[in-house]
């Protein structure tokens, strides 16, 4: 699998579980850092194109600008299992 990001361009190989492993220089310039997801789909063309998904945490920052939203997730689902909706 080739992977060309803005000029960068790295040759990874697929396993045996169809699992590739970004290189760093790429999941660097991609904004790409350890657990946050990604989307993954074949285009009109056939290229494999790897994107960003923002989080929940990113979302909601957006959504409600100024709220502490860090580890919003989590905290949610402490407020269910409290409240007996979880």
């Amino acid at each position: 699998m080739l992977l060309v990001v803005s000029g960068i361009v790295n040759i990874v190989k697929v396993t045996h579980k169809r699992q590739i492993t970004l290189p760093k220089e790429v999941s660097e310039r991609a904004g790409i850092k350890v657990g946050d997801y990604v989307k993954i789909y074949v285009d009109e063309s056939g290229r494999i194109v790897v994107e960003k998904v923002l989080g929940l945490d990113d979302l909601a920052g957006v959504l409600n600008p100024g709220y502490p939203v860090r580890n919003l997730a989590e905290d949610l689902d402490r407020s269910r299992k409290v409240s007996g909706h979880g």
